[in-house]
């Protein structure tokens, strides 16, 4: 069938109907809209309105090709068809013309009733942005497991091989000290890799689990454990570490992924110094921001260029051919400052350094705000 021009008359929809459509959606959770035999729109609910960017009465008469987008109108047709047919349409997914905006996406209920010996069509739709925007993040955490396991089984094999490979040349020809020196200093390399590339997973795996438990601690004096901890560390001997941050700031937050964060970060410092550099320096400065805190981590080490930078968070992107990291830290950076409900920025230049500022909330001034807010006077419409 071809669906009806738009007519010139309006037809408004009487009182005993209007009321039936306020008690059907009392809630006002559910857009609807009401369409009369010549598909034109004839009630509208303010939630639809507000949804669709648009005033109730510049609805009211437009025909239903004019609600939907374009592309949606070969389907619009087969509704139609449906319903007059005497099929009700139940949980269709579909789009609405939301003016100056995206198109709205929803779960449609098309069907119509008898008023006035007229039939009058009825649209109900609730809106699906949340479940669009919860299947798409469900879509990307399947592509990074998927990308997690084909890498880890890459990067695992690698050393396992090597090591392998090393221990049967060991066994057929063990050769002088020298010799098996150099074979133990392999070995050795290839055990690190290993080490650090079944650390960054576990670290993932552990996040991606861990229910946060919100503690408050000083700011300064965790950086400084973190920073301890590095003692003895590969490099760590040729890189000053300077921390800048008052003695009073403190922080409610999950208190291991924040350390989590802050080690990933001193140790890219610590790694990507440049090569045979007697001055490297990572400086750390905390100043309190917003709700919460903000840390810099600045270096000047070897840095990246913009085509580096845009994949610098990549699950196992490594930035420099001489690293030999998993490719995790950013990643895992990155996905434990948003756990947090915090925000991570990176500027950086080749062979200048980097920067990378974190901002985290403080949980127990964010509860507090909202606590305010749900007892203070409510709003009530004129």
């Amino acid at each position: 069938m071809m669906l009806k021009e738009v007519s010139s008359e309006n037809s408004l929809m009487g009182k005993s109907e209007s009321v039936f459509i306020e008690k059907l959606l009392k809630s006002q959770t559910n857009i609807v809209l009401v369409f009369n035999d010549d598909l034109n729109v004839c009630f509208v609910n303010d939630y639809a309105a507000d949804l669709m960017n648009y005033k109730q009465d510049v609805l009211i008469g437009q025909h239903i090709t004019q609600v939907f987008p374009k592309r949606q109108h070969r389907l619009l047709e087969s509704i139609i068809e449906s319903v007059e047919e005497g099929e009700s349409i139940r949980n269709r997914r579909s789009y609405l013309h939301v003016r100056r905006k995206r198109n709205l996406p929803v779960s449609l209920n098309f069907t119509f009733i008898e008023s006035d010996h007229a039939f009058k069509y009825i649209l109900i739709a609730r809106d699906q942005r949340q479940y669009t925007k919860a299947t798409d993040a469900l879509k990307q955490k399947n592509e990074e497991l998927k990308t997690l396991i084909y890498r880890a089984s890459h990067d695992l094999k690698g050393p396992l091989a090597s090591i392998k490979g090393l221990f049967n040349l060991l066994k057929d020809e063990p050769g002088d000290a020298e010799t098996l020196k150099y074979y133990l200093k392999l070995i050795e390399k290839s055990v690190d890799k290993l080490e650090d590339t079944l650390s960054g997973l576990l670290e993932v795996g552990l996040s991606a689990k861990k229910q946060l438990q919100y503690t408050s601690f000083n700011v300064r004096e965790s950086l400084e454990e973190i920073i301890e901890r590095f003692e003895g560390y590969p490099g760590r001997e040729h890189v000053i570490i300077h921390l800048t941050s008052n003695n009073d700031i403190s922080l409610c937050t999950e208190q291991k992924i924040f350390q989590s964060i802050f080690q990933n970060l001193i140790e890219n410092g610590i790694k990507y110094r440049k090569p045979k550099q007697n001055d490297a320096v990572t400086k750390i400065s905390v100043r309190r921001y917003k709700r919460g805190i903000k840390v810099k981590v600045k270096d000047n080490g070897l840095g990246m260029d913009r085509n580096l930078q845009k994949r610098a968070f990549d699950m196992f992107y490594r930035g420099h051919e001489h690293s030999e990291g998993s490719g995790l830290g950013l990643f895992i950076v990155k996905n434990n400052a948003e756990k947090l409900g915090g925000e991570i920025n990176l500027k950086s230049s080749l062979n200048m350094g980097t920067e990378i500022w974190v901002y985290l909330p403080d949980m127990q001034e964010v509860n507090n705000k909202s606590t305010k807010l749900s007892k203070g006077p409510k709003l009530v419409s004129q």
